[in-house]
C-alpha cells in the first residue's frame, strides 16, 4: 500500500481482511507500506492495535528521518533498519545490469562517470544511463551524454532529517576554520535546496 493515496479506511479494511485470513486459514499479513511518513498521526494510530498484537507484520518504507515523521508509538514497536548510498563500486555494478538490460556499452570511465554523477542512488544511475544512451542515439555514449543526462547533479538534502543538521553543521565548521571556499559550497547548497522546495 502507498500511503500517499492510502486513508485510515483503506488501512481498516486491509486489517479486516488480515484478521479474516488469520481466522479462517492461520495465516498472518505484511502490510508493506510505502512513503510512510505520508501518513498522518490518526492513520498510523490506526496501524497501532494491529501491530501490537501481532495481526500484520509492519514494514514501512520512507526516505525522511523517521524520528521526526512516525509517531513514536509505533516506533517503539518496529525494528528500523537504515539503508545507506551505494558507493561507486556497488552503482557501477547497477549501470553494468543496466547496459546488459539496454543492449549499450559503455567504457569503464563512463561507467565510473554515471555512477559518480548518481549520488549513491540506484534508481539516479540507471535514468542517468537509460538517457545518456538514448541521447547518444546508438552511437557510444560519451562523457557529454553523462552530463546533459545528469544536469541536475543529486545532492541529499532533507530539511526535516538528519542529512540537513549534518549540512548546517559541515557549514559552521567551515566559518570556525577560516575555509571561505568550503563556507561557500556549503551555504550555496542548503541555498539551493531551499530554494528548490519552494518552487
Amino acid at each position: 500500500m502507498s500511503a500517499v493515496s492510502a486513508s485510515v479506511k483503506d488501512v481498516r479494511a486491509i486489517l479486516t481482511r488480515a484478521r479474516e485470513r488469520l481466522g479462517t486459514v492461520g495465516q498472518r499479513t505484511i502490510l508493506f507500506l510505502d512513503e510512510i511518513h505520508r501518513f498522518n498521526k490518526a492513520q498510523q494510530d490506526a496501524l497501532l492495535p494491529a501491530v501490537e498484537e501481532g495481526l500484520i507484520s509492519l514494514i514501512g518504507a520512507t526516505t525522511e528521518n523517521p524520528y521526526f515523521e512516525v509517531n513514536s508509538a509505533l516506533l517503539s514497536r518496529v525494528q528500523l533498519f537504515e539503508l545507506h548510498p551505494l558507493d561507486i563500486s556497488e552503482l557501477e555494478r547497477v549501470v553494468g545490469r543496466g547496459e546488459a538490460a539496454l543492449g549499450v556499452q559503455l567504457s569503464p570511465e563512463i561507467r565510473e562517470l554515471i555512477a559518480a554523477r548518481a549520488g549513491g542512488d540506484a534508481r539516479s544511475a540507471l535514468t542517468i544511463l537509460e538517457v545518456a544512451a538514448q541521447t547518444a542515439g546508438g552511437a557510444a555514449v560519451t562523457e557529454s551524454h553523462v552530463e546533459d543526462a545528469a544536469r541536475k547533479r543529486p545532492l541529499l538534502y532533507d530539511k526535516a532529517g538528519d542529512e540537513h543538521y549534518s549540512v548546517v553543521s559541515a557549514f559552521i565548521k567551515s566559518m570556525r576554520g577560516s575555509d571561505p571556499d568550503a563556507a561557500i559550497y556549503w551555504m550555496t547548497r542548503m541555498l539551493l535546496m531551499k530554494a528548490e522546495t519552494t518552487l
